[in-house]
């Protein structure tokens, strides 16, 4: 009798276990999916909306100002071009990032941080211009 009290107790003890492990999973999915959907609205209402041309150029002038103001500062003459740029994305990087965000860019993507070197680069070298023309 001991041996089939047992038995049914273990018996008992597994359907208790998966039942336990079939509620903690469904638990788990259910959270997952509810942590799923709320994300969902939440990116959409923060989707971002189309910037007006004055918009792009007033943070793109931000930008520029910042990587002017950079290289007045620090091209004095000891530093390569290519030195310069990247003293001068590092300087101006909160600038950049803002510019990258609100144009709905990753400030990490490879090609974005390309881009915004050669843009030093150009701005470095009218930065020299201009001040030998201002001489």
């Amino acid at each position: 009798m001991q041996a089939c009290q047992s038995q049914g107790n273990e018996g008992l003890l597994k359907r208790r276990r998966r039942s336990l492990s079939s509620a903690l999973l469904l638990t788990l999915c259910l959270g997952l999916m509810s942590g799923c959907s709320t994300q969902r609205v939440q990116s959409v209402r923060t989707a971002p909306r189309a910037m007006t041309a004055d918009e792009a150029v007033a943070v793109q002038s931000r930008v520029t100002d910042c990587e002017w103001r950079a290289a007045d500062q620090y091209d004095d003459g000891r530093y390569t071009v290519s030195e310069l740029a990247q003293r001068v994305m590092g300087v101006c990087a909160v600038e950049l990032t803002k510019a990258a965000l609100a144009f709905g860019l990753s400030p990490n993507d490879p090609q974005i941080e390309a881009d915004q070197f050669r843009q030093a680069v150009e701005n470095i070298e009218s930065a020299r211009k201009a001040r030998t023309k201002r001489r």
